[in-house]
């Protein structure tokens, strides 16, 4: 099967109807992923319909933001005021942070339904009985039984927060799209190309979503740890909670989490292609922020995922101190609330180790040698 440029824009246009994007900025990603596609062969029968249905849902959703814009310009005027961003490494507690932060009302995150659905937005009050919400939240259900694997290892629900690897996809610049198939040209590209129109995208997305249903908005995406220099140019009063672990640990976890959910795409896992290209990518994880953390400290918060799973509240409120924001008894209880309804394995233990993957902590001293002088998390046990 062979899936074409002009199939996934003319699929787009017939799913919603509206204009092509103001910008071609989207072309180039697609064309790249496209080409390796076409040149790998990887992708099964199945797998081929899930990256067109992936990517004509980025493009479509794209095209109705932009449509949304032109009708409604001022929705682009408001500011995103004082932006909370959770990185790190992939499989350092910044899910579960994000979840604990969303529980307080006074937040807001992005949520899973609203990243392909947010033009236009829920109406005020709305977020979780939109019909578009119930409808994603109605297929969580067969996903849990097709892939319990995957879920186990990570799984978040239509109506919870999410990433905003979504958004950067409708620009086609996401590492999302770079992991969950073998697309060796584009995962050495979206490390190195210019990101900015991705990030004034995402920035676009936020603006329609606050419009209707406001809040300070946080954001968990562990790979902002790759573009932390852009994130801080298109939103230049952020703050940024850098979540750390061992990362032998969490390379690990990541293999694991990654090569689980690849079979859904591909022949089999790709272990080649991931001990070749995840190393370096999950390092500059690390050593990106690390750079910048230097130059803005008072802009970074270092949150430990040892302290965080031992004593999540407390580390919430040193959040808290330092952000400046108040610690709210509705806030707590929504917490409190959160953390007796998750215990930690709830859907499954995710097993995972480095030497399943050919590795070894010594192969990958040297990715994390910088990091670990600065961040001496490493447990000393293999991973």
């Amino acid at each position: 099967m062979t899936l074409t440029f002009e199939d996934i824009v003319n699929a787009a246009r017939e799913k919603v109807r509206a204009p092509d994007p103001d910008t071609d900025t989207w072309k180039e990603g697609l064309e790249i992923l496209l080409r390796d596609h076409e040149r790998e062969g990887r992708l099964t029968e199945r797998g081929w319909a899930i990256v067109k249905n992936r990517y004509v849902e980025a493009l479509a959703a794209r095209m109705q933001v932009d449509d949304y814009i032109r009708k409604n310009p001022a929705v682009v005027e408001a500011p995103i005021q004082r932006p909370v961003f959770i990185l790190g490494l992939p499989r350092t507690g910044t899910t579960m942070l994000s979840y604990m932060l969303d529980a307080d009302p006074a937040n807001r995150s992005m949520l899973r339904w609203e990243a392909y659905n947010a033009a236009p937005p829920a109406a005020p009050g709305a977020l979780k009985t939109d019909p578009r919400c119930l409808a994603e939240v109605a297929k969580d259900e067969a996903m849990l039984k097709m892939a319990p694997k995957v879920a186990a290892a990570h799984f978040e629900p239509g109506d919870g927060p999410t990433e905003c690897v979504h958004l950067l996809a409708q620009d086609f610049r996401s590492l999302m799209l770079a992991v969950t198939t073998t697309v060796p040209t584009y995962h050495d590209w979206i490390l190195f190309t210019d990101m900015e129109s991705a990030f004034e995208h995402r920035k676009r997305v936020l603006q329609i979503l606050q419009s209707t249903n406001s809040g300070r908005w946080v954001l968990k995406m562990p790979s902002d740890s790759l573009f932390i220099r852009q994130l801080f140019k298109t939103f230049p009063d952020a703050k940024v909670i850098w979540t750390h672990r061992d990362p032998y640990a969490a390379v690990g976890s990541s293999f694991g989490m990654r090569g689980g959910s690849r079979p859904m795409f591909e022949v089999d896992e790709g272990r080649d292609y991931m001990r070749q290209r995840f190393p370096l990518q999950l390092a500059l994880h690390a050593t990106r922020p690390l750079e910048v953390s230097r130059e803005r400290p008072q802009d970074i918060f270092h949150c430990y995922y040892d302290d965080l799973v031992a004593d999540p509240l407390g580390q919430l409120k040193k959040i808290y101190r330092w952000l400046g924001d108040e610690w709210t008894g509705a806030g707590e209880a929504g917490m409190r609330a959160w953390l007796q309804d998750n215990p930690q394995n709830k859907r499954g233990k995710h097993s995972y180790s480095l030497a399943e993957w050919g590795l070894s902590k010594k192969d990958l001293e040297p990715y994390f040698s910088d990091y670990l002088r600065a961040h001496p998390v490493a447990s000393g046990v293999e991973a």
